[in-house]
């Protein structure tokens, strides 16, 4: 049975669970049960949209198991650093009718759900006989054993294309021709005559798994008018596609489930691959493909013998061919906050805000400041700051504003290689780049200009101690006098007020 963890709660039963910063009972992995490959296939296409899964493919496994009864089920096990990964992987699983698990080796407890926000701990934990899962769900208690381990390769290159209505190719989008080889001189004289830049290709190709000999066809690398595109989809024999990386191309016309970018690694590097609609299937290339270009495979024609003008030009510098870095809208699933980027305006709430903290807040969260702005870093999150421009991890040390992504969507390493590059000097790994929606200009901190907060948070004390030395009266000064009369019977009887305007007569006593 399950019971729910509170907050602050810092010891459970299951073994690997602990608290992350938002205090979500988390393991090292989460475990996914789907009904069927079908079901599989959902988990992985919806992920794909919001996650590289290149990212989790170290300790990702798809494997089929059996419960006591020999029902048989499908299980994916991911792993996870954070409460917000868990929750897409949730959101995505429940969707495709899938329950989620998270631990750490052989015990696994249900996610956190609407019942349970900061999720499930076990109150025992049960033997299990010989399975190698053992679930926690609150319905259920059931163990698993697994029999046979799902090739992630294998499934995303058996998945069938679906087909996009009114699908074209954008003006000026690169295209790979797929042309059989009889027809490979005709493709290349049209498109040479129409003065397309071409450049072929000649290549082995064979279906994975599908016996037989390999197949000789050309590859023809263009860019296609729209007049073209619909002219070489209704030619017999050839096959337009679109190239997704640099070794996968897709039949226009139609998409692959699974969003290929994401799991890139997944095909090699020295082989091409091309997945055809109809009918639906996958060619491999082996060896990356060598192009020539079309201008020196043409044959000459009659005026070959006329005399020929040569014109030289310098070469353009790369600058006139490089595409500027832009932020746009990125619609999703909410990013992880590690930054706030807090204009001195708010600085009052700020300071309002500290009062509030935990220390172990204070601690974790670092404070810079630049120029008319308060810079706030917490890798762990920044859930405790609604304040300014919130801002997640794009890629290492690289900050972009929540909502917003960088285009053209490079590799993470690509992209802070580019940004460690530019200025006068080389920095080192050591440095932010903030980006902003308001300002075109991004802004680089140094990690080290960064303190925590407990260290800036307490303003001056202003101190004072007690003066000490001999007093000296002024030299005007009378010495006092003390004088013990006897009162009498009437002591106050002929005192009289100092000062002009009082009453002269005897006070009364």
């Amino acid at each position: 049975m399950l019971e729910h963890v509170t907050a602050n709660q810092t010891r459970f039963v299951t073994p690997g669970l602990s608290a992350d910063p938002r205090g979500v009972a988390l393991g090292r992995h989460c475990l996914v049960l789907l009904p069927s490959v079908d079901r599989v296939v959902g988990l992985l296409r919806g992920l794909s949209r919001e996650v590289t899964i290149d990212d989790l493919r170290v300790g990702l496994c798809i494997e089929q198991v059996v419960t006591p009864l020999k029902s048989r089920e499908m299980v994916v096990l991911l792993p996870v650093r954070s409460s917000h990964a868990a929750d897409q992987i949730a959101a995505v699983a429940g969707l495709n009718g899938g329950l989620t698990f998270t631990g750490t080796a052989r015990h696994f407890v249900q996610f956190r759900d609407s019942r349970s926000p900061l999720g499930y701990d076990a109150t025992s934990l049960e033997a299990g006989g010989d399975g190698d899962y053992m679930l926690y769900a609150r319905d259920f208690t059931q163990s698993y054993t697994r029999t046979r381990e799902l090739s992630l390769e294998r499934l995303v290159m058996g998945m069938a294309l679906e087909e996009v209505i009114a699908d074209r190719l954008v003006p000026g989008e690169d295209a790979v021709l797929r042309v059989e080889h009889g027809l490979w001189r005709p493709v290349m004289g049209y498109l040479h005559r129409n003065r397309r830049p071409c450049a072929v290709a000649s290549c082995d190709a064979h279906v994975p798994g599908g016996g037989g000999d390999a197949q000789r066809l050309h590859l023809m690398r263009t860019a296609l008018e729209p007049r073209m595109e619909a002219l070489f989809r209704d030619t017999p024999g050839v096959g337009v596609f679109r190239l997704i990386t640099d070794n996968t191309a897709v039949e226009v016309g139609f998409r692959h489930p699974v969003e290929l970018t994401s799991v890139s690694d997944v095909f090699p590097e020295q082989c091409f691959h091309l997945f055809s609609g109809e009918p639906s299937r996958l060619e491999v290339i082996a060896g990356e493909p060598v192009f020539v270009q079309a201008a020196d495979l043409v044959r000459l024609g009659a005026g070959a013998d006329q005399e020929v003008e040569v014109l030289t030009h310098h070469a353009a510098a790369v600058e006139r061919v490089a595409v500027p870095l832009r932020l746009v809208p990125s619609p999703g699933v909410r990013r992880a906050v590690t930054a706030s980027r807090i204009p001195m305006r708010q600085v009052e709430q700020l300071k309002k805000l500290v009062y509030l903290l935990p220390p172990r807040v204070l601690e974790r969260t670092r404070l810079a400041l630049a120029g008319d702005e308060i810079f706030l870093l917490g890798e762990e999150g920044l859930e405790f700051f609604p304040l300014g421009e919130l801002h997640y991890e794009l890629a290492p040390g690289v900050l972009a504003p929540l909502g917003f992504e960088l285009i053209p969507r490079v590799h993470p390493d690509v992209l802070l290689d580019h940004l460690q590059r530019q200025g006068d000097v080389e920095l080192g790994g050591e440095v932010l780049h903030f980006f902003s929606p308001d300002n075109p200009v991004a802004l680089r901190l140094p990690r080290g200009a960064f303190a925590p907060l407990s260290r800036r948070a307490l303003a001056d004390v202003p101190l004072h101690g007690p003066t000490t030395g001999q007093v000296t009266l002024p030299a005007e000064a009378t010495r006092p006098q003390l004088l013990n009369d006897p009162p009498g019977l009437f002591p106050l009887w002929g005192y009289k007020l100092e000062g002009p305007g009082e009453d002269e007569g005897p006070a009364e006593s």
